[in-house]
């Protein structure tokens, strides 16, 4: 069994998009938990017709955030495998029956493709994402929808850090690397595109200025040693875009500073030092 967690938040209509899109799977032994962050629109309501599917189960707790309502779910799971899809997405057909077929018994994480449909149609595909760790560039996908992990190793590593404003899909990777190092177990990459991020005008933590910069400083002030020590030049990437929240919230005199601090871990990018005039005069 594979069991999908979906949080939500006042997302009555979406939601129910992303459920049928799992009712509508081509392989059919898996369990839906639903986690209601303390919606106040018709949520609970909406969502009560679909409980006839004994697959389904529905949480409704406190509002405590996205990443302690994963780890609500995932409490809950009976898969030996788990994966999160937001209630504002949706999976394709084969989703799940081509991720069981890359299942071993040393599989401990498996990574697929997405793509990313914006209001206009248009739609553009997600692969994996590069990273340098132990030496070695390697490739991978730690966002809701692409990642499958075993649910013992979820349980072995704690989870999501709920503490965190934003970047909980990263950090749970990172640490999920450190487990895969020194355990048997390998990370499975399957290169098909099988779910659809769907982009619109509701509220999203990656347009979420202020998280974004409060879970960027939370974020590298968490991992800064294991980062420098395998990739330094991404350092530079996070205090960009710390730098870049922060110039989107008028805060000028902190985005400038931690430009400085991007030019400092990678000063061969160029385009920082322009953006040092951008965001201190415009």
């Amino acid at each position: 069994m594979i069991t999908i967690i979906t949080p939500t938040y006042n997302r009555e209509v979406l939601v129910q998009t992303t459920i049928r899109s799992i009712q509508a799977q081509s392989f059919t032994d898996w369990e839906l938990i639903i986690v209601d962050d303390g919606s106040t629109d018709n949520t609970e309501a909406a969502l009560k017709p679909y409980l006839a599917d004994t697959r389904i189960r529905y949480i409704k707790k406190h509002n405590s955030g996205q990443a302690d309502s994963l780890n609500t779910g995932a409490a809950q799971a009976r898969g030996e495998f788990i994966t999160f899809l937001d209630s504002d997405d949706e999976a394709y057909p084969d989703w799940l029956k081509t991720v069981h077929e890359h299942v071993k018994e040393d599989s401990g994480i498996i990574c697929v493709g997405a793509m990313r449909k914006y209001p206009d149609g248009s739609m553009v595909r997600e692969g994996m994402n590069q990273f340098r760790f132990f030496g070695k560039t390697i490739y991978l996908k730690f966002t809701c929808g692409s990642l499958f992990i075993r649910r013992d190793i979820f349980t072995s590593i704690r989870g999501y850090d709920a503490t965190l404003k934003s970047n909980i899909q990263t950090d749970l990777g990172y640490r999920l690397l450190v487990y895969l190092r020194n355990s048997r177990l390998n990370a499975v990459v399957v290169n098909a595109y099988l779910v659809q991020i769907n982009v619109h005008e509701g509220d999203r933590i990656r347009t979420n200025w202020k998280r974004r910069r409060e879970g960027g400083i939370q974020f590298i002030e968490k991992h800064y040693g294991f980062i420098y020590e395998n990739d330094p030049k991404e350092i530079a990437n996070i205090y960009g875009t710390i730098a870049y929240s922060s110039y989107k919230l008028r805060h000028r005199g902190e985005s400038v500073k931690y430009l400085f601090k991007a030019i400092r871990h990678n000063p061969v990018r160029w385009v920082n030092y322009m953006r040092v005039v951008k965001y201190a005069f415009w």
